[in-house]
């Protein structure tokens, strides 16, 4: 997501736990964890520094993944017409994140996402890119799956796109943020995605942000969606080759967005960005610092449950799988959908089940 999650982070907790294991006892066994510090984004960091465990399936074990090209999977996938997924997770320089894939069998993610917080924003100032932990995290992550760092504007400058590109990763997400400072090297996306679509040429996947809402945490006054079409048709125009929509409890606003997009002769694979607010303390979090709302019959009815945290949680996962289903009603050719887990995991999991109970994906079972 596009927006700073670091603020997300610093009001909630991190939920580690999985339906058939008790949490002291995931707690105890997860062998993917953190070695974070706020040295690590020093001058005197070393590109060893991160060394996360991840819990991976015996199947990504047999992987031996180069750092596959993620649009081309998800323009292969869609062609099949193949329900898929991603999910995002976002890193916090001084708290542990523990995640064992195994909790999402059967149908695995086809692709992780690291997010980019202000925190690297200020790190980049003494720090390489080589040494910021969702730099190194993906290189920790290809040989299983897929992986994709996000990089901000904030403050980057066109030295650290070389050391981006001097790693020869294969894809990233371009993301202007919400904090800008006067006299920064790059104001918008395109300007980035324009150099690194011109250094690296067709080999990079570059993903960048779709907003079925519009810009809703930088517009003054209305909203004007031709405008917005424009802007996005400017980031492929430029070299982007994957779209991903931003939060939005609405899928009329999401087909909205995409049937603009393809009126407008944007062709590119596009993903729908899905979040699951696990109580409604962190959908007010969440509202405040993006702008996305609920429809006010919507609130009214999820502010109702909001003394009981599971009931919210799963008024969310039902509203998403209604949202997912409809998009893929809409025969639109979206296929691919994006979780941007907040480090919860377990309503994205239960959304799968949701999906799984309805045929999504076709000819799954639903779980006993």
């Amino acid at each position: 997501m596009c927006f700073n999650l670091s603020r997300i982070l610093s009001h909630t907790t991190f939920l580690r736990s999985m339906r058939t294991i008790k949490r002291n006892q995931y707690h105890s066994h997860c062998k993917y964890h953190w070695m974070f510090a706020k040295r690590l984004c020093s001058s005197e960091a070393n590109a060893s520094a991160i060394k996360p465990y991840f819990e991976f399936t015996d199947d990504q074990k047999e992987h031996c993944l180069n750092d596959p090209n993620i649009a081309e999977i998800v323009k292969e996938k869609s062609k099949r017409k193949e329900f898929f997924y991603g999910i995002e997770i976002p890193l916090k320089m001084d708290l542990n994140t523990c995640l064992d894939f195994k909790m999402f069998l059967p149908q695995m993610p086809e692709f992780m996402s690291i997010v980019w917080t202000k925190q690297f924003s200020d790190a980049i100032r003494s720090a390489s890119m080589a040494k910021l932990p969702n730099i190194q995290t993906v290189s920790h992550l290809t040989p299983f799956i897929p992986a994709m760092a996000h990089i901000s504007l904030h403050r980057l400058t066109q030295q650290h796109l070389n050391d981006f590109l001097d790693l020869n990763l294969n894809n990233v997400l371009v993301i202007r943020g919400d904090h800008v400072e006067e006299g920064q090297e790059y104001n918008y996306a395109y300007e980035a995605v324009k150099y690194l679509r011109a250094a690296r040429g067709n080999r990079l996947a570059i993903a960048v942000a779709g907003y079925p809402e519009g810009y809703t945490n930088l517009q003054v006054g209305p909203r004007n969606k031709a405008l917005d079409i424009e802007y996005l048709k400017l980031k492929i125009d430029i070299g982007a080759n994957l779209i991903i929509t931003q939060l939005c409890y609405s899928a009329e606003k999401i087909i909205e967005l995409i049937k603009d997009a393809r009126i407008a002769g944007i062709t590119v694979p596009i993903l729908v960005g899905i979040i699951v607010p696990y109580s409604f303390s962190n959908y007010q979090i969440i509202e405040r610092i993006t702008g996305v709302r609920l429809s006010p019959e919507a609130r009214i009815e999820v502010e109702q449950l909001s003394s009981d945290d599971t009931k919210v949680k799963d008024y969310f996962v039902q509203l998403m799988v209604r949202i997912i289903q409809q998009i893929l009603e809409a025969d639109l050719g979206i296929y691919g959908i994006q979780f941007f887990t907040l480090n919860h995991f377990e309503p994205v999991v239960e959304v799968l089940r949701e999906l799984r109970s309805k045929g999504i994906p076709k000819n799954s079972k639903a779980d006993c």
